[in-house]
């Protein structure tokens, strides 16, 4: 078995995503990800977005080269993608959640950098997990 592995990364809409767009968006997203085993979170904030994905390291990374090369959203960084000994979202195929300013601000040592109205394209590895804890531990959760 190959080993389990969490990547996270951020990028920028290029277009304009409606609540519309995002439901299709997150509906196309967990039926592919069942089928492929991956479990993970998306999170939005004014055009920027946010994901984890967990899942076979081969698996993600076939993955992530083809969100990669999706035209809708650019400014792509990998964050992190590292070995994990578990999943954090095991039931989740995809959880979701679209964040204000004002509750991001609430996750303690991200207020500096979420008030300097920076998107979560430029969010570090330190940053990145504090949202990632912040939302397994249910913060914003929609199903």
């Amino acid at each position: 078995m190959t080993e389990l592995i969490h990547l996270i990364y951020a990028s920028k809409a290029y277009i304009d995503f409606s609540k519309h767009d995002i439901a299709f968006l997150l509906e196309k997203a967990r039926n592919k990800n069942k089928s492929l085993d991956v479990t993970g979170m998306l999170v939005s904030d004014s055009g920027s977005f946010l994901q984890v994905l967990e899942g076979e390291e081969k698996t993600i990374n076939q993955l992530f080269s083809t969100i990669s090369g999706d035209g809708r959203h650019g400014n792509i960084v990998k964050i992190i993608s590292e070995v994990i000994p578990e999943r954090r979202f095991n039931d989740w195929t995809m959880g979701a959640a679209s964040l204000s300013r004002q509750e991001l601000a609430k996750i303690d040592g991200t207020n500096d950098f979420f008030t300097e109205n920076t998107c979560l394209v430029n969010i570090s590895k330190g940053r990145a997990k504090k949202i990632l804890d912040a939302f397994a531990q249910g913060r914003w959760r929609l199903e």
